[in-house]
């Protein structure tokens, strides 16, 4: 009962305490790009995460970041680039940057609803002219779905599959550059 009167923010404080938690987490997702109602192009991949480091693959592209650089491996071009992305770059590129982002001007609100079966608080963050609703599990408090709407067009990404205590360590979020022979590495930094 007592959770049924939490408030957003609450809900996506008890959120972000579940992700941080020691020993990282891991999930799958799947993300969609809408125009309009209508699904445009999907990818999928896997991300690990523990505290603010991440390494997130799909099939193309795989991004590494430990705090400090980060680095994009294009298995297309054969191609690695190194850069130390500034606060703004890792707000657009980490999978974590909801975790801070709603307390920073944002209108909040919350209702009960359900997804894939489970129950699930749909907290819905509104700052003109975009809306990100997250979809997160009323038991867990992981997030399921992250809804982010701008200008009409929507990008959806279905999570499965989350992990805690994963065990992952800080040296699993640097590029090893011998588990890739023939790739260029082009240093940005």
């Amino acid at each position: 009962v007592a959770q049924d009167k939490l408030s957003a923010r609450n809900i996506l404080d008890r959120t972000a305490e579940r992700m941080l938690v020691s020993g990282g987490v891991t999930a799958n997702f799947t993300t969609t790009s809408f125009q309009g109602a209508e699904p445009q192009k999907s990818i999928t991949g896997t991300m690990d995460i523990l505290g603010e480091k991440y390494v997130m693959k799909t099939p193309n592209i795989c991004t590494w970041f430990n705090g400090k650089e980060q680095w994009n491996l294009l298995a297309d071009n054969k191609e690695v680039t190194l850069t130390s992305p500034t606060p703004e770059e890792i707000q657009v590129s980490s999978p974590m940057s909801f975790i801070g982002i709603y307390k920073h001007g944002f209108n909040l609100s919350s209702n009960k609803t359900e997804l894939r079966g489970r129950k699930v608080w749909d907290v819905t963050l509104k700052q003109e002219p975009s809306t990100i609703i997250i979809s997160i599990d009323c038991e867990t408090f992981y997030p399921l779905c992250i809804r982010v709407c701008n200008e009409g067009n929507w990008t959806r990404i279905s999570i499965n599959n989350f992990n805690s205590g994963a065990g992952l360590t800080n040296s699993y979020f640097n590029f090893t550059a011998n588990e890739y022979p023939g790739y260029e590495i082009i240093d940005l930094r």
